[in-house]
């Protein structure tokens, strides 16, 4: 059949159907002197209408008009790689070779990353020169615009997000509505405002952000509760994984979700429980490229993280300080997963506005706020202690919990420790040690004698070096002070046992002239969506 039957022009396809392609040039399928150009010709022709670009990693990107809005994918990918067949099919009638389409993605690639601008590319929530954006997820590629004052939905905008391939829309903010989520998320009232500081911080473009660690029994609604955060934040048509086999596993999770939800796990191995952590405060997670060969590829990559399970996850003191403990209680009434999911499509909108309140609020707020000494996390603390007003709770409120519960993170990694309990007790009694760690680890192992035989316990000087430069922080705030230095001999390790000061306390806010209690981030009039007329499907 004669290639004139089909369509045989970018023109002629775009008055055909609407494609992903902008129509600037007459692109045909053959050359002027009438001989059929070569499929990778054709497809590049088509490629390179787009706008191509590469982020500061050097991955090429395509955005790409549709309709009324643009759509940003990596070139290297299945989606654009469709995309290019199904041009080339429109336009001649015949599917492209896949090698062709290789070669045509091979020179694309080198256009945007060679050619082509840098520019950043956000996964979800990205950062602006007045706030912070939020992909919707919406088929139209719409953004919420957070600043100061407020926000609202847009649809014309010029900020590229990458999607993955499993990711769904966020619900449509309607009137805003916080105290609806309770229904649906099951933790214990006192822990309500560490739930809702942690959400606030999840929708913030950077971390460090705290790991949200869900305990509890069978049947608490851990995984209904994980469900529902990862809902409000980064939806997704398969929002609850397993736990990750190795580092390139959770490397590939995190790279293609903003928030990363690990369902049911029964215990943290301690090259997971390191990855976690590099995972909440930032640092390289690093994997192979190809199981075949030697060459690395590491990402410098922060996210949010929810855990759940039944057995205690953080048992290594660092990964406890860094992780929000909240142990969910027994429900006592249950509903079918149909009338919940139903329930809360109605709710979602109204929790969501709410939450957007709260980013406001935390964007004007966050310099000002008086939290007292700052804690580990302390950014988190002060954006989360800024926001909270907005949904329902105080500055105060929120920092008293927080402090409460790090402070049962502490003692919990060090109950979950055998070296620090035995570190403890031996060094209360003693009130002062000084020796080398060879020294040291035959006093311990004389202390313990069943503990030494534990997962986990050292069997050289090296490995107690190791396990105490992991443990001192968690010792110094017990009141144990752990020295590594070198004298005229040797080096030696010096344990201190001093008495435990209090925790920093925050200041009281002033009193205004009627006696009343002023809240030291400050109330705000509710943020309105400045398109009304926004529809989105759930």
């Amino acid at each position: 059949m004669a290639a004139e039957t089909y369509i045989n022009s970018i023109d002629d396809l775009a008055a055909h159907e609407e494609v992903a392609t902008p129509m600037h040039h007459r692109i045909t399928l053959f050359d002027d002197n009438g001989q059929r150009k070569a499929q990778a010709t054709v497809l590049t022709e088509i490629g390179q209408e787009h706008y191509l670009f590469h982020d500061p990693d050097g991955e090429a990107f395509a955005r790409v008009t549709v309709a009324d809005h643009a759509e940003v994918l990596r070139i290297t990918g299945s989606e654009y790689r469709d995309l290019l067949g199904r041009a080339y099919y429109l336009l001649s009638g015949a599917g492209a070779n896949r090698n062709a389409i290789t070669d045509a993605v091979a020179t694309l690639t080198a256009t945007a990353r060679y050619g082509g601008p840098e520019e950043p590319v956000h996964l979800r929530v990205g950062a602006t020169d007045n706030g912070i954006v939020i992909d919707t997820g919406a088929a139209d590629w719409a953004v919420i615009e957070v600043t100061a004052s407020g926000w609202r939905i847009v649809r014309q905008h010029g900020v590229n997000f990458r999607r993955t391939t499993k990711a769904t829309a966020l619900p449509v903010p309607g009137e805003a509505d916080f105290s609806l989520i309770w229904k649906y998320v099951n933790v214990e009232v006192a822990d309500r405002v560490l739930v809702a500081g942690w959400l606030l911080a999840v929708l913030r473009p950077h971390g460090p952000f705290p790991i949200l660690l869900l305990l509890g029994e069978q049947g608490t609604g851990k995984s209904n509760s994980s469900r529902i955060l990862k809902s409000l934040t980064d939806p997704s048509g398969v929002p609850l994984r397993p736990p990750p086999r190795d580092d390139r596993d959770l490397l590939v999770a995190a790279l293609n979700s903003w928030v990363l939800a690990l369902d049911n796990l029964s215990g943290a191995t301690p090259q997971l429980s390191d990855a976690l952590c590099r995972l909440a405060t930032g640092g390289a997670l690093a994997g192979r490229k190809l199981y075949t060969d030697t060459e690395e590829s590491a990402h410098n990559i922060q996210r949010p993280v929810i855990l759940n399970g039944i057995d205690d996850l953080a048992s290594r003191p660092d990964l406890a300080e860094r992780c929000i403990h909240l142990t969910l209680p027994t429900l006592t009434t249950r509903t079918t997963e149909a009338e919940l999911a139903a329930q809360f499509k109605v709710d979602a909108p109204k929790i969501m506005a709410a939450l957007l309140d709260g980013v406001a609020l935390a964007l004007r707020d966050v310099a000002t706020v008086n939290i007292g000494v700052l804690p580990r996390m302390a950014d988190f603390a002060k954006w989360a202690a800024a926001g909270v007003p907005a949904v329902g709770f105080t500055a105060e409120s929120f920092i008293t919990a927080y402090r409460s519960n790090q402070a049962d993170a502490v003692a919990l990694g060090l109950e979950s420790s055998a070296v620090a309990c035995t570190i403890r007790s031996f060094v209360e009694r003693q009130g002062h040690w000084k020796g080398t760690a060879r020294e040291l680890l035959s006093r311990l192992n004389h202390e313990a004698e069943a503990d030494r035989n534990m997962p986990g316990w050292p069997h050289s000087p090296k490995g107690l070096q190791t396990i105490l430069r992991r443990l001192a922080p968690s010792l110094r705030s017990v009141g144990i002070h752990v020295e590594r230095g070198r004298d005229s001999a040797n080096q030696y390790v010096a344990l201190s046992c001093k008495p435990r000061g209090k925790l920093p306390q925050v200041p009281q806010p002033p009193e205004e002239p009627d006696g009343r209690m002023a809240v030291v981030a400050h109330a705000r009039e509710a943020c309105t969506v400045a398109a009304a007329s926004v529809e989105f499907d759930l």
